[in-house]
């Protein structure tokens, strides 16, 4: 991770300013005593897995960095401005980011992995998220599949969402068709065909066609274009 035009150099006397905790304090001393720019201090820390102190560095660094375009990456991501990926991204890991992430194709999250934007901007080509993953952010995508206890948290619109399992969205989402195999969406819902297998609408819904089976609920209103 290079910068590309501006800098930030990182010291002892900057971090006890800003009163990082100890733990990042330590970490910073062993591996540059002498300070350090920046992105190369965020890009140790992903490599060595300090994810309290890249999150804290994120928060705190001045937003003077232009946007991250990359082909892909391996592990951690910290970038305190937006972030373009040109391709796939599979990730198990974290990216914290302080903008907006562009995905120009496949968004893969599984595991424990987290997205996190803190402009509240994902947006991608495709996604799929699995397992225990999470992305915080409003999410757009041409297709969303939902599996396991995956989860986003923030506004979604898609052309088509799959959900299944214990899978679940926790605002209101605008999509044309949504798929339902358990899971649930907290918010209201925009959808012009939702198939709602053993799935749960906390939220009012607005819709041409809707399809309610094997126990799947609305639990607000239920509107009909015209």
């Amino acid at each position: 991770m290079e910068a590309k035009e501006k800098q930030f150099i990182i010291t002892e006397k900057w971090l006890e300013e800003m009163r990082a905790c100890k733990a990042g304090l330590q970490a910073f001393k062993q591996h540059f005593p002498n300070g350090g720019e920046a992105l190369e201090v965020l890009k140790r820390c992903g490599e060595l897995d300090y994810t309290d102190f890249g999150i804290w560095l994120v928060e705190y660094l001045p937003p003077i960095y232009p946007p991250l375009v990359l082909n892909t990456f391996v592990g951690n991501l910290f970038y305190p401005g937006d972030v373009h990926i040109k391709g796939d991204i599979s990730t198990e890991e974290l990216i914290y980011i302080k903008g907006n992430l562009k995905v120009d194709g496949k968004l893969t999250v599984n595991k424990y992995g987290v997205v996190y934007s803190e402009k509240y901007c994902v947006n991608a080509g495709e996604i799929d998220i699995s397992e225990y993953a999470r992305i915080s952010s409003n999410t757009k995508a041409n297709s969303i599949s939902m599996r396991g206890f995956a989860t986003i948290v923030g506004e979604v619109t898609a052309d088509n969402i799959n959900l299944s399992g214990n899978a679940e969205i926790i605002k209101n989402v605008i999509a044309k068709v949504i798929n339902f195999k358990g899971g649930f969406i907290l918010g209201d819902v925009d959808a012009d065909e939702i198939i709602n297998n053993d799935g749960w609408i906390e939220g009012d819904v607005n819709t041409i066609k809707i399809k309610n089976i094997n126990g799947g609920e609305v639990g607000g209103k239920i509107t009909y274009k015209c």
